[in-house]
């Protein structure tokens, strides 16, 4: 699924992780985007050696971003940087080659995991939705009543979503604590607000603000978590100016429990040695 850089880049738009430009690289294909943005230390003189809007380009990465095992990129630096956990992850094409080669020799040994956490990263990025936000995590907990079960999730960093499902869909999907699954939020579903709620709200995400992305009527405002996850609201120019919304600034993301749509590979993710992931 690469691309040459001496020929114009084919988006598909419903493809919003851009699998190509984040998970190839080496000389047969030549860069990616995330090592573009390490080499260049921009994001829009990355893009546009790509051939990609910089819009496109951060959505690319926000996308990849959340459903990774652990944060790609730093946000809130002037540039998005890559972390050190995406360089290992998306490093060069020899870099693969090499683990693959100790797989062949060792396919009980630690080359395999590497090889295979990369490839179901790979696979989670090909997905397609019309949903922003969309998180790779795991389960911590699921409560389960007559009718509706709660489900709480691990986002990493200390941050949590609880998702308010019914529990016959819980045992459809076989939601068990640790299982990893997705969690799917639309950004119109997101409200920000600039101080902490009085009344204690379940889901209440508290990050800085890196990105604002301004359309005649709405905005889309970028929120980075502690943990690294970014969270994508869509408000209105009005809401942004009455709320002195501005990058950098701290703010609360909140999410209505019923408002989480979770989803999982059906049927569970088991490796070649019999091991749930």
């Amino acid at each position: 699924m690469g691309f040459r850089l001496d020929t114009p880049a084919v988006i598909k738009h419903m493809d919003i992780t851009g699998t190509a430009l984040l998970a190839t690289s080496g000389r047969r294909t030549g860069p990616n985007l995330l090592e573009k943005i390490a080499e260049l230390g921009s994001l829009r003189d990355a893009a546009n050696s790509l051939g990609l809007e910089e819009d496109l380009a951060w959505h690319y990465l926000v996308a990849a971003n959340n459903l990774a095992d652990q944060p790609l990129i730093q946000a809130l630096a002037p540039d998005p940087v890559p972390t050190c956990h995406a360089r290992r992850l998306l490093g060069h094409a020899d870099d693969l080659a090499v683990a693959f080669e100790r797989f062949l020799d060792a396919p009980g040994g630690g080359a395999f995991r590497q090889f295979q956490q990369r490839h179901q990263f790979l696979r989670r990025l090909a997905a397609r939705t019309s949903a922003r936000n969309q998180f790779y995590c795991r389960i911590h907990a699921v409560r389960r009543e007559r009718v509706n079960a709660v489900v709480t999730l691990d986002l990493g960093g200390g941050d949590r979503l609880a998702a308010h499902i019914t529990s016959r869909s819980a045992e459809e999907l076989g939601l068990v604590a640790g299982r990893a699954c997705h969690a799917l939020v639309e950004p119109g579903w997101v409200e920000v607000r600039p101080e902490l709620p009085a009344a204690p709200i379940r889901n209440c995400l508290r990050g800085r603000i890196v990105r604002i992305e301004d359309d005649p009527v709405d905005s889309e405002v970028a929120i980075e978590l502690a943990g690294g996850r970014i969270v994508l609201a869509t408000l209105s120019r009005a809401e942004i100016a009455d709320k002195e919304l501005r990058r950098g600034r701290t703010v609360h993301a909140l999410i209505q429990a019923s408002q989480i749509i979770l989803a999982v590979d059906a049927p569970p993710a088991t490796d070649l040695r019999g091991e749930t992931p």
